[in-house]
């Protein structure tokens, strides 16, 4: 029996659409905010933090935790109008779901190959969700 390989990309997008459909109705929402060490081995998974662990000779960690009330003080903040020209979606703040919690996890690795050379990478993991919803590159030390 021949199968064309349209037929065969169609139905993996469908198979694929359902199963990621199904886990996102299905996904719990956790009763408890994840741990610092959670969050932090949670962040373990960014693409970004793998790849500076395979580099780095050495890396700090720098955690913070908002809290909903933070959060919401911080899109009051980043509303006022000093900031009306910087894209919204910039601050990480806003991928956040309204009412939840958040980690941020900062990756300090240092010397990844030049003497005094190192980055951030900051990786945001919803504390309610258990979940990674924001990775980026930070700042490049020399």
């Amino acid at each position: 029996m021949y199968i064309s390989a349209d037929r065969v990309i169609i139905i993996v997008v469908i198979g694929t659409l359902i199963v990621t459909s199904a886990g996102l109705l299905y996904s719990p929402v956790l009763s408890n905010p994840v741990t610092r060490e959670e969050a932090i081995e949670i962040s373990k998974n960014s693409e970004l933090v793998r790849e500076g662990l395979a580099v780095a000779r050495g890396f700090t960690i720098e955690t913070h935790y908002y809290n909903s009330s933070g959060l919401e003080q911080l899109r009051e903040w980043h509303s006022d109008e000093i900031f009306k020209n910087i894209p919204k979606d910039a601050f990480w703040e806003e991928k956040v779901p309204e009412g939840h919690t958040a980690w941020q996890i900062v990756w300090w690795f240092g010397d990844t190959g030049a003497p005094s050379e190192g980055y951030a990478v900051i990786v945001i993991v919803d504390a309610d969700m258990g979940m990674i919803i924001h990775e980026e590159k930070g700042i490049h030390l020399l």
